[in-house]
């Protein structure tokens, strides 16, 4: 094409032009054919910047690479003198050179891309075995031997490939042939060794262009190769087996004839609890320190020690029975309860559980004395913890038990004809009046009638059925409470397994728009328990249901872990005194003091205290006296079915009776 540098306009575009442009005429956006007479401006996002170029003949020729669209052009301007010198037009000559960007851009991400690889790689001329190309993780490498190599690592490029080579004759017709590639081979230079993968390079029609050697040094790939089988039968953190070693330790002793072997499992109560509250860093210091003891105590042959995982352990004996292995237990629990002086200002204590299965009466293969174990640990921690059970058959039944309780469970969770909520009044001391109901689970079972909450409230938790067990309870409750005339609120149980997943304020809300129920007369249960685990993210979610208008309720206060902090941490609405202070505070003085000083607590941050087990009169005057809000108990209601429930329940207790004179 040629251009007026008068007017920067096309005036001459010969057939080719023509043809190119219509491969860029989408983005051109008129018709090629028209290209005469049109500004040269059309090709360019910035025309001011090609006018000036083209304004100034002394920079002509020029040679320029431009990006259309989609396409690439090359541009090569001429100059285009007149018959008196000047300059008035240009000639440009160009082509669309899109395939050659695209190819010299796929090289050269090629090249960065080998030069980039964690892995030293080199290319070889297979005729004259001149190194090609190094990366850069090559020369690195290199560094490491450069004192091996008859010259400096700079020379290296165009040198060739024989300087890594004692027999170099047989390198060379390995390089030279493509049928003996891909290659693997381990090579020797001075004290150290080379690991060396060697691969074909062809080109698009087959043609050998040559081979692309990968290699490293691994001289301490040795020496690593043994910590690698360390570790893969080692646990890092404490030195013991870890839980395949021990296994096949295990199997390798059961397949001895007639084997005595005692096999204890171990976990540690309360580590949790420590590791949270301290950092995983002590947490891993604390579980070395018990592996150390435990290590120390049966460092004796015949005795493998294993850690299974995280705070679980397991010791083997062999030729040992079940005397041995629970006089062991029982020295291993006192062993590992002493107190663990982590830091100098640091003193910390766990316990351990212990659950031993012996053979040949537990079992003679690993899944069945591994399982029996677990069972007898189970049962330990079951037992209150910081104490050892040796396998007996029970164990097993009530393990099926719980299986085929589970079972029950879900079936009851689908079918919702055989779970009922029943409501125990909690009173305004002073005024008598019910201030709220709270809304206790109950379960019959077609076949073995009432279950206890006590037995199948724990199934849930452990199962993870008591997150839609606690749904359906609070949409019952909330549909209950909507259709009660005096107004009274409704409060509900909820499980530490419900708390810390995000979920509870959902949930609430979702019971409560249901039914239209206001969220003040809505309350939410919990004990204090329940905040030992995550605590932040329960405090968390019992802030999210709060923010809604719900009441929140700390229960059975004064038991187990209560702590005055969970009370400056969190703004209960409610403290309910657990029963039994209030059953003892008749007869016994500290307790009628404890429920005195909570109540005045309460009195003095501004919290509703109620009494709970208030079944004689003398308890409900006690409780009075001592200044407690409210107070629930027998004496002033015992827990009842809902109204929709009357009949149903009234039902299932006539068709009891009148099976009970059959079954006996």
């Amino acid at each position: 094409m040629t251009c007026n540098l008068d007017t920067f306009e096309i005036d001459y575009a010969n057939p080719c032009s023509i043809d190119l442009l219509q491969s860029i005429r989408e983005t051109l956006g008129f018709d090629p054919r028209s290209i005469v007479g049109t500004s040269i401006d059309v090709f360019h996002e910035n025309p001011l910047h090609q006018r000036t170029l083209l304004s100034d003949a002394a920079r002509l020729p020029h040679k320029a690479r431009i990006c259309f669209g989609t396409e690439w052009l090359d541009l090569h301007i001429h100059p285009l003198p007149d018959s008196t010198g000047r300059v008035s037009r240009a000639l440009l000559v160009w082509a669309i050179a899109t395939a050659e960007v695209a190819k010299k851009q796929e090289e050269y991400r090629l090249l960065r891309m080998i030069d980039n690889m964690p892995v030293a790689v080199m290319t070889v001329d297979p005729v004259t075995f001149a190194i090609t190309c190094l990366n850069e993780t090559s020369m690195r490498t290199i560094e490491q031997i450069e004192g091996l190599l008859p010259i400096e690592p700079s020379e290296l490029l165009g040198a060739s490939i024989d300087v890594f080579h004692l027999a170099p004759e047989h390198q060379r017709r390995l390089l030279s042939d493509p049928t003996n590639l891909p290659h693997h081979a381990r090579i020797k230079l001075g004290p150290e060794m080379l690991d060396l993968q060697i691969s074909a390079v062809t080109g698009t029609d087959g043609t050998y262009l040559g081979p692309m050697l990968t290699w490293s040094v691994i001289t301490k790939q040795v020496a690593a190769e043994a910590r690698i089988q360390q570790l893969a039968h080692y646990d890092t953190l404490t030195g013991l087996a870890n839980r395949n070693t021990f296994r096949e330790h295990l199997n390798a002793c059961l397949s001895q004839p007639a084997p005595q072997l005692g096999l204890l499992f171990i976990d540690l109560d309360g580590f949790k609890f420590v590791n949270d509250s301290n950092g995983h860093l002590v947490g891993d210091t604390l579980l070395s320190r018990v592996a150390d003891r435990v290590r120390a105590r049966y460092a004796q042959p015949g005795v493998m020690v294993g850690r299974l995982g995280g705070d679980e352990f397991a010791i083997l004996i062999s030729g040992g029975g079940r005397v041995e292995a629970t006089q062991r237990a029982e020295a291993l629990i006192l062993e590992i309860v002493a107190p663990y002086q982590i830091e100098a200002d640091r003193r910390l204590e766990i316990g351990a559980s212990i659950g031993i299965a012996v053979t040949p009466e537990h079992g003679l293969d690993s899944e069945t004395l591994l399982s029996r174990a677990d069972m007898a640990l189970y049962a330990a921690k079951a037992a209150g913890k910081k104490t050892f059970r040796l396998f007996t058959p029970d164990l097993e039944t009530r393990l099926h038990e719980r299986v085929r309780l589970e079972i029950k469970l879900r079936t009851a969770l689908m079918e919702l004809d055989s779970l009922f909520l029943f409501y125990q009044p909690i009173i305004d001391i002073e005024t008598g009046r019910i201030t709220a109901r709270e809304g206790l689970i109950r379960w019959h079972h077609h076949v073995r009638g009432w279950i206890s909450p006590q037995e199948f409230i724990p199934v849930a938790e452990e199962s993870g059925l008591i997150e839609d067990l606690g749904i359906w309870v609070l949409n019952r409750a909330c549909e209950d409470a909507a259709s009660w005339d005096d107004g009274a609120r409704v409060a509900v149980n909820v499980s530490a397994k419900q708390l810390g997943k995000g979920t509870l304020a959902t949930n609430v809300l979702a019971a409560l728009v249901r039914v239209g129920l206001e969220p003040s007369r809505l309350e939410i249960e919990i004990t204090e328990s329940a905040l030992l685990n995550d605590e932040l993210d329960c405090l968390s979610d019992l802030r999210r249901v709060r923010d809604l208008g719900v009441r929140v309720a700390l229960d059975d206060f004064g038991t187990r872990f209560s702590s005055l902090a969970h009370l400056r941490s969190f703004p209960f609405d409610k403290i309910k005194i657990d029963g039994s202070f209030v059953q003892d505070a008749v007869q016994r003085p500290d307790c009628a003091a404890i429920v005195g000083v909570v109540a005045d607590l309460g009195r003095r941050i501004g919290v509703t205290t109620v009494a709970e087990g208030v079944e004689t009169q003398a308890h409900f005057d006690l409780v009075k006296a001592e200044g407690c809000t409210e107070g629930q108990g027998y004496l002033l209601g015992r827990p009842m079915p809902s109204e929709r429930d009357v009949a149903a329940i009234a039902a299932l207790n006539r068709r009891a009776l009148e099976i009970l004179p059959l079954a006996s």
